[in-house]
């Protein structure tokens, strides 16, 4: 990475944000935090990201409107998103990023992010 990116971490486990930001702070990028995608569309109207890196399982909501805002939040703003899901969850695929399937592998995700932020 050239630049220093913004990239928001969507994920309800701890440890992943942990790793995910650690392992993009080696890289050069500066990370933010969220747990569900509510808290995430308040941290992206207050700070400009670059990037979203989002686990699908992370939103709660009955009928998945906390995904859907964020989805539609990112797409309004440009800003890429990789989803992190099952093959279940796969038909929710975002136009303006990558749906990457669980598990997978952090080298192959940051590979991931580099591109999109490369793209953008």
């Amino acid at each position: 990475m050239k630049f220093a990116p913004h990239v928001l971490i969507v994920d309800e486990s701890a440890d992943s944000r942990e790793v995910l930001s650690t392992l993009l702070a080696r890289h050069g990028a500066t990370t933010i935090e969220a747990r569900r995608p509510q808290q995430a569309l308040e941290l992206a109207r207050l700070h400009h990201v670059d990037l979203i890196v989002f686990d699908a399982e992370s939103d709660r909501t009955a009928s998945g409107s906390g995904a859907r805002d964020l989805k539609a939040a990112a797409s309004r703003n440009g800003t890429p998103i990789v989803i992190l899901g099952t093959v279940r969850s796969a038909t929710n695929r975002p136009a303006s990023g990558q749906f990457v399937s669980k598990p997978y592998h952090y080298g192959q995700l940051i590979n991931k992010i580099e591109s999109l932020l490369a793209a953008a």
